[in-house]
């Protein structure tokens, strides 16, 4: 029977009932059934079919995203989307990639340590040391709270002791391994008991939830990076929609590129090679001596902060010259601008609400 043939063949779908030619519903997209796909042949072909295309996919539009900024998100604008990875899908892979990374070479800027809230505020620049009064409320709040949640877990601590103590059983003090556990004999040492158990207790909880809250609330900077993108281009932004999905492919692009960096950074401090902050180096030799760095730390905050601008200013600029078309130079001050207050964003915002969200959700 020749193709032609097949093509006329009218078929009921198993789905919706409806009646149609071709192999796939017309109504609902479903494919003609057949018996041959029940076998083991034909359910291992369709793994190994969608993994390999899938793939093949995905590195590709990472790979474009990466290299070619604005690219694959001018491609979605016009309705091309069928070659390329869906952003969703995209952020899925380059999260994996960067926990898997961060967690394995220890690096906290992204699942920050309690105290990282005291860095990266907005008071740290030099044009914005009138907001240090705000940072201090924000710093001294969020230490309260830290306090208060320590003497919470104490008195629950202090219960449950008790209650174990006039039961007969008999409790230690938590001592160093160097330093034996000592048996508590008298019921005035509970509250110490208490306390040294609550400092373990407490660090160790902070640090299971801010581990869990980190790898799931670094997906709400995407919203606010692309307000800032909807705001700053209302005139040639028609939807929100087009900022989420610049905003989706450049934290693919940050991820990525903080993955890279941590990589190139730890691998040769681990090895041996060199200090782990070997990239600083020559940025702080030209950008950061003692003629240049008073200029560059103004404009461009400290190395930390300048090496990232460095990192998002020319993604910025490229995707923002293919989609919106800006003259160059208006393009340098806005993707520069842009840099800093992305920087701020991720490293003095997100890791305070990240601190803040983790202390309030602690329990034993």
């Amino acid at each position: 029977m020749s193709q032609s043939m097949k093509d006329n063949i009218h078929f009921v779908c198993q789905t919706c009932k409806n009646r149609h030619t071709g192999k796939v519903c017309n109504l609902c997209g479903e494919k003609v059934f057949s018996q041959e796909q029940l076998s083991a042949k034909h359910f291992f072909h369709q793994v190994i079919d969608f993994f390999y295309h899938w793939e093949n996919k995905v590195l590709k539009s990472l790979k474009l995203n990466f290299f070619n900024p604005g690219w694959i998100t001018k491609e979605n604008i016009n309705g091309i989307r069928v070659p390329y990875a869906k952003p969703v899908q995209m952020y899925l892979v380059a999260a994996f990639i960067f926990f898997f990374v961060v967690k394995s070479l220890n690096v906290r800027d992204y699942i920050p340590s309690f105290g990282d809230h005291r860095f990266g505020s907005l008071s740290s620049n030099e044009f914005l040391k009138w907001a240090e009064p705000l940072d201090l409320y924000i710093e001294s709040g969020i230490d309260s709270m830290w306090t208060l949640k320590g003497i919470e877990m104490q008195k629950e601590l202090e219960t449950s002791y008790a209650e174990a103590f006039s039961n007969g059983k008999q409790l230690f003090l938590p001592g160093r391994k160097t330093n034996p556990d000592t048996l508590i004999t008298d019921v005035s040492k509970i509250p110490v008991l208490a306390f040294r158990s609550m400092i373990l207790l407490r660090s160790k909880a902070y640090d299971d939830h801010v581990a869990l809250l980190g790898k799931s609330m670094i997906f709400v900077l995407i919203p606010i990076i692309a307000l800032v993108f909807f705001l700053v281009f209302y005139k040639k932004i028609k939807y929100y929609g087009v900022s989420l999905l610049l905003a989706t492919h450049f934290m693919v692009y940050n991820l990525l590129i903080y993955t890279g960096y941590q990589l190139l950074n730890r691998i040769p401090q681990k090895l041996g090679w060199c200090e782990f902050t070997w990239m600083y180096i020559p940025f702080d030799y030209i950008f950061y001596n003692d003629y240049t760095g008073p200029i560059t730390t103004f404009i461009l905050g400290h190395n930390f902060c300048f090496l990232h601008v460095m990192f998002f200013a020319p993604w910025l600029f490229i995707a923002f010259k293919r989609l919106f078309k800006t003259h160059w130079f208006v393009n340098v001050i806005v993707s520069v601008t842009m840099a800093r207050l992305f920087y701020f964003l991720i490293f003095g915002l997100y890791k305070k609400i990240l601190i803040a969200y983790t202390v309030y959700s602690l329990h034993l």
